[in-house]
């Protein structure tokens, strides 16, 4: 099966001195979680494929605080726990962590890391322009979000491994800027080239059937987890890697809802309805008339390949969260 290439992320969270500051409310670090909780939900709502690993920076050394895995709940829960702040940031110390690990990754994985920094400076052991030469030639994709101000470091960091490099001005700019990494980035040729995964569609297990599961290793029933199909272990949740046999496995939805990011649903053209025109007087989505109560049409936007007209209300769903036009999805079926 061909799928689209999943990406490793590591997000890397600073907990030195700085992140305790007080200029976001109550502090730069408890924005920071609350922002990150948001950030991983939304993460692995349009990226069901892929894995989130966290790292964290407190006194100069970087440490993993998860292992890279595709559970949502398990990374937000190991972040809540350890809030606390002190020393100074290595930001060297971090990217060669990172770089170890998605190293380790097969070669169709995407590969990125994505700081959240609040320092003015780093302190390293060492040459960190060699660091980010061995990231660049790793093809791994660095991008920062800075909560204080500009640094050069940072700014070189994104520049030569092709990320992203923003500051943000308060809270609200800062959730901004975090939710704009979780639709997955354009896929570059040179970075991961496509290949064949080989997956693994696991079912519900009886409810009789009680067996210890390989991520925990707790005694469940059979419908408390998933069955994997090649060597008949127990995983409690999806997507995940069996750790008896390696395969992938997922279920239908996951590749569905990672599917429409290959074939994007094209950009409606903004038109407005003139009087005495056939056709376009309801949106198509949702029925609503798009003739004011004057007789006054209006603006609403228009599907460029079905031609059906669409309220804004409806443009947004469709782009955001639908990934199909109903027009042309009616038209296919009308045809069959």
């Amino acid at each position: 099966m061909l799928v689209a290439s999943p990406s490793c992320v590591w997000f890397s969270i600073e907990r030195m001195q700085a992140a305790s500051e007080m200029d976001y409310r109550p502090s730069r670090m408890a924005v920071v979680a609350k922002c990150a909780e948001a950030f991983i939900r939304e993460f692995f709502d349009q990226n069901p494929l892929s894995h989130v690993g966290l790292v964290t920076i407190k006194d100069g050394i970087s440490h993993r605080l998860t292992e890279i895995g595709g559970s949502p709940e398990s990374q937000i829960n190991a972040l809540m726990g350890k809030l606390e702040c002190s020393g100074d940031s290595s930001l060297q110390n971090a990217l060669e962590l990172v770089n170890g690990y998605l190293n380790q990754i097969p070669s169709y994985g995407h590969k990125e890391v994505l700081f959240l920094y609040s320092a003015l400076n780093t302190c390293d052991p060492g040459d960190i322009m060699e660091t980010i030469e061995k990231c660049k030639k790793s093809k791994v994709r660095c991008s920062v979000i800075g909560l204080a101000a500009e640094i050069f470091i940072c700014k070189h960091l994104c520049e030569e491994t092709g990320g992203s490099y923003t500051v943000a001005l308060d809270e609200s700019h800062f959730k901004e800027l975090l939710l704009e990494h979780a639709p997955p980035p354009p896929a570059i040729a040179e970075y991961a080239a496509a290949n064949l995964i080989k997956m693994g569609f696991p079912q519900r297990g009886a409810e009789d059937l009680i067996s210890i599961c390989s991520c925990h290793k707790k005694i469940k029933s059979g419908a408390e987890g998933y069955i994997c199909p090649r060597c008949k272990v127990n995983v409690c949740e999806l997507p995940t890697e069996c750790r008896t046999c390696g395969l992938t496995l997922v279920s239908s939805p996951h590749l569905a809802r990672s599917y429409h990011h290959l074939f994007p649903v094209a950009p409606f053209d903004e038109v407005t309805f003139k009087l005495g025109q056939k056709g376009g007087q309801n949106c198509f989505g949702c029925q609503q008339s798009l003739i004011n109560t004057g007789g006054q049409s209006n603006i609403h936007v228009r599907c460029p390949k079905c031609n059906h007209h669409f309220c804004f209300d409806c443009d947004i769903y469709i782009h955001e969260s639908l990934h199909n036009c109903p027009g042309c999805e009616s038209q296919r079926s009308s045809s069959r």
